[in-house]
């Protein structure tokens, strides 16, 4: 049974990668974001395709995302089968908040969404080449690399 610090730091970052979570195929995601296709998803990438993602968790278009809406959001995108318990989702919440929010205002605008999107995807970034590939988003997802 995974520990409740796994549990949460799943959540956030399911939360953080906004509109693919742990359920997205690696395919899908490349579809989506790999605009140029050469097999990576660059830093420009991932800021072109922020402002989409934000406005499916800014669920009241009212351009500011707060705890409520990103708890709602994760719980929308996990797997149908998943229950979060209640504590443990407001604990995401709050945290994915945190880390989201720059000014710490209590509120996550767009610009502040797309710089946190980018940090994630760093932090999947092996080589440090400021892009990251199938290989190393499966990797940083914990899954076993697949032959293209």
């Amino acid at each position: 049974m995974p520990s409740l610090a796994r549990i949460r730091f799943a959540g956030l970052l399911l939360a953080l990668t906004g509109a693919h979570g742990f359920a997205a195929d690696i395919e899908d995601i490349f579809h989506a974001e790999d605009t140029n296709g050469d097999g990576a998803i660059s830093v420009d990438e991932a800021r072109v395709v922020a402002p989409a993602n934000f406005l499916r968790i800014d669920r009241d278009a009212s351009g500011g995302v707060e705890a409520q809406e990103i708890a709602e959001f994760t719980a929308a995108e996990s797997c149908p089968d998943g229950v979060w318990p209640a504590d443990v989702l407001a604990s995401v919440a709050r945290k994915t908040l945190e880390y989201w929010d720059g000014n710490r205002d209590g509120k996550v605008t767009e610009a502040e969404y797309a710089d946190a999107a980018v940090a994630l995807m760093l932090l999947a970034d092996a080589d440090g080449n400021r892009e990251v590939t199938r290989e190393e988003l499966q990797r940083f997802r914990g899954e076993a690399a697949s032959p293209r």
